[in-house]
């Protein structure tokens, strides 16, 4: 009876131990697919036939600065292998488990020229905003969300020295208004080193269930405390 009551006694001590536990970091992620040596020439619009074929490597890219994820630059060919590349600008590059090895990290040390890149995720822009792509090559940014169905606010498909193409935020009359839209952001590298894909677009993450949930780990150090006090209240009584 005396070594239950002592057990007891530890209850509140790991009952705080568990709601004052340092939360998971809230990093952002972007997922993505790349397709090796079939661009040549302009970025397909969405909906060809290669989007629906079978990619070279599935991909999750992630950063613990959401406007800091699209820092990608080959700095020449220093950094010109798919896997390179992807963590150029410091993040974590994680590639799909898969029974097929094409879809993992097979690819990672292959060259990216005439590669095709779909990026996924999700942003909330701000009215009166401009957010802005530097790229070589080409780049389509489609954005659903608000009623909205791929929108392309951003049409520069075409093969290109690095140059910056932007698309303004505005409240009505424009392609975006602020919100909270998914977004698909289609890159080519067509012609050779360098290649580069940077934007100061605001990504919203980790996707839901990715990460431990705070709140519910602070209820569950609350109720452990107040069991604990009930139990005790009852021996003593």
């Amino acid at each position: 009876m005396k070594l239950f009551v002592r057990a007891l006694s530890l209850l509140p001590c790991v009952a705080l131990l568990v709601a004052a536990a340092p939360t998971a970091r809230a990093d952002s992620s972007i997922s993505g697919e790349v397709w090796e040596g079939g661009t040549t020439t302009n970025v397909p619009a969405l909906g060809s036939s290669v989007y629906s074929s079978e990619p070279t490597a599935v991909f999750t890219v992630t950063n613990s600065s959401p406007t800091n994820l699209f820092n990608f630059n080959s700095n020449g060919s220093t950094y010109y292998t798919l896997s390179s590349f992807l963590t150029s600008g410091g993040d974590t590059l994680t590639y799909q488990s898969s029974p097929v090895s094409t879809l993992g990290s097979g690819a990672a040390g292959d060259p990216i020229d005439n590669d095709l890149f779909q990026f996924e995720g999700t942003t909330t822009l701000s009215n009166g905003s401009s957010y802005s792509f530097e790229h070589d090559d080409g780049l389509i940014l489609y954005l659903t969300g608000n009623g909205d169905s791929d929108t392309a606010v951003i049409n520069a498909g075409g093969p290109t020295a690095a140059t910056s193409t932007s698309f303004t935020v505005c409240a009505s009359g424009c392609n975006a208004v602020g919100g909270t839209y998914s977004f698909i952001l289609d890159y080519a590298e067509v012609d050779g080193a360098p290649a580069v894909l940077e934007a100061d677009l605001p990504l919203t993450g980790p996707p839901v269930g990715t990460t431990p949930e705070p709140n519910s780990i602070v209820m569950l150090g609350t109720g452990l405390l107040a069991a604990a006090g009930m139990i005790r209240r009852r021996i003593v009584v």
